[in-house]
């Protein structure tokens, strides 16, 4: 005797199986997302490290220091206050370089800088060179610089150098201070001009 199988049965067999087929197709082909209006760069503390000020008078403990307010960028590099003199003709010399990736440099302005030290710019990179000489030693050297972005998001790369080294450990950032685990730098942010 032939057995046949009910029509319901063969309609929710099938039901069941189409399902999994497009279940199975959406995991291997990946499903439409919205658009987000999350950055194109992955997430990365610095961009909220870089805010503000610092806190304490940098000639406390001497070193590199950069903050933001908006899209205006200031960089200053300072000998520590309470070093000892050190006999020896070689002062240690900082140097370095701020690239940026859709935004322009404007409105450069050098801050105390003397004449033996050096900022050049261009149209999307600054380069710098300071020397720790005793004769400026514990005054606040720097520049101050304008990012015009060109979208709504733009990058940052910082570099810095001690007598030709990377020397991460002078860096402090933003009101906190915070000292970055490696050199280059690279911190993107959203603009404030947009």
């Amino acid at each position: 005797m032939k057995r046949t199988v009910p029509a319901h049965i063969i309609t929710a067999a099938l039901s069941v199986f189409f399902l999994l087929a497009i279940a199975g197709c959406a995991s291997i082909a990946g499903v439409d997302e919205e658009p987000s209006d999350a950055p194109p760069y992955p997430t990365s503390p610095y961009d909220k490290y870089v805010e503000g000020k610092p806190n304490l008078d940098p000639r406390a403990q001497g070193g590199f220091y950069i903050w933001r307010e908006g899209n205006m960028w200031h960089v200053r590099v300072v000998e520590k206050a309470n070093q000892p003199g050190v006999l020896s003709p070689v002062w240690p010399i900082i140097t370095g370089k701020i690239s940026l990736e859709s935004a322009v440099v404007t409105n450069v302005r050098k801050v105390n800088v003397p004449p033996l030290d050096d900022i050049r710019y261009r149209r999307d990179n600054i380069t710098f060179r300071f020397e720790m000489r005793e004769s400026v030693a514990r005054q606040v050297a720097g520049f101050d610089f304008k990012a015009l972005p060109s979208s709504i998001d733009y990058c940052l790369t910082l570099e810095v150098f001690v007598d030709s080294t990377p020397r991460p450990g002078i860096v402090h950032l933003g009101s906190f201070m915070h000292i970055p685990e490696t050199l280059p730098l690279r911190i993107c942010l959203r603009s404030f001009d947009r």
